[in-house]
């Protein structure tokens, strides 16, 4: 509708939003400074409910990436890449909360780990969890302003944040690549998906068709809401802008970048075609329970990627 500038699921997005988080979250996006209503999208005191909450679904992304549901991408890059002896520096951009850069801190304890982020509140957040780390720091950056030394990053971390950048080309050949040493990896865990979550309506009819094919109508009442998911949701170019002005800005540009500027090491499909439209809003009910209906989702999302590209993957790229 409208050029996918709108769409009536936009007012139903801002009703859930409005029900789910009051009226101050919708008053922050109410705000001429990108920046402003881009960090008002990343909270940590609000409780989501996005497929990523779902540890059975966390523990098949494992198995995607490292063939082991039990071990994570922390691990397998720190094993297959890293050398356990020798010094280097990994940074971080959109570090968030900074889970997996402690992780990675903990695995590899000569590397120096430096995770940057817009947002403050999670890099306070992140520096009093990494306190009793020696090899990490947090810092709240602009990652546009950082000036890195040129040839002096061993490492590139980007783990759902790439997609939140600009002009993915320029961002890539003015701060990644002349700052990465040589031989140097870039390592994403990311939506790589259409811009702006700009799904199209084919995808969306099979959502559809899955969700209430699948899931019981008790596993699809919205969070905090007496309210049931009938439908999956369009989401509007303008609605996106307003709500968070990075969020997938450039993201179908990603893989052709990195391709283009480096060798690809390897690539693992992570899916989320399916499972990222159908659970928003009701992954809640499927953090312990109901892995039959998942399992079913599963298969629905595989069949649907035979002739599809992934929206989610994992990729390790190293400089040429």
């Amino acid at each position: 509708m409208f050029h996918n500038l709108f769409f009536f699921d936009d007012v139903v997005e801002l009703w859930i939003k409005f029900n789910q988080r009051g009226i101050k979250f919708i008053l922050s996006k109410l705000t001429f400074l990108n920046q402003k209503r881009t960090v008002s999208s990343f909270s940590a005191q609000f409780e989501h409910a996005n497929w990523w909450i779902i540890p059975y679904l966390n523990e098949r992304v494992n198995f995607l990436i490292s063939g082991n549901s039990k071990i994570q991408y922390e691990q397998y890059i720190s094993e297959k890449y890293f050398d356990s002896e020798k010094p280097g520096t990994l940074i971080s951009l959109g570090c968030g909360a900074g889970n997996h850069e402690m992780n990675l801190a903990r695995l590899n304890p000569h590397q120096t780990i430096i995770g940057y982020d817009i947002s403050k509140e999670l890099i306070d957040r992140a520096n009093e969890k990494a306190d009793q780390l020696a090899n990490i720091s947090f810092y709240d950056t602009d990652v546009y302003k950082l000036d890195l030394e040129a040839e002096s990053v061993d490492c590139f971390l980007f783990n759902a944040s790439l997609h939140h950048f600009k002009d993915i080309k320029t961002f890539i050949r003015s701060k990644i690549y002349p700052a990465l040493k040589k031989d140097g990896l870039v390592v994403i865990n990311e939506y790589v998906g259409p811009n702006r979550l700009n799904f199209s309506k084919a995808q969306i009819d099979y959502c559809n068709k899955c969700l209430n094919d699948i899931v019981s109508k008790e596993n699809r009442k919205i969070l905090h809401l007496n309210s049931y998911k009938t439908r999956c949701y369009r989401l509007g170019k303008i609605r996106m802008i307003v709500s968070d002005p990075s969020e997938c800005v450039d993201s179908a540009s990603i893989l052709p970048v990195l391709r283009g500027e480096f060798e690809e090491l390897e690539f693992k499909n992570l899916g989320g075609n399916i499972l990222l439209p159908v659970l928003k809003h009701i992954a809640h009910h499927f953090v312990n329970n109901n892995k039959q209906e998942l399992i079913e989702l599963i298969k629905k999302e595989d069949a649907y990627l035979t002739d599809h590209a992934s929206d989610f993957a994992f990729a390790v790229y190293q400089k040429r």
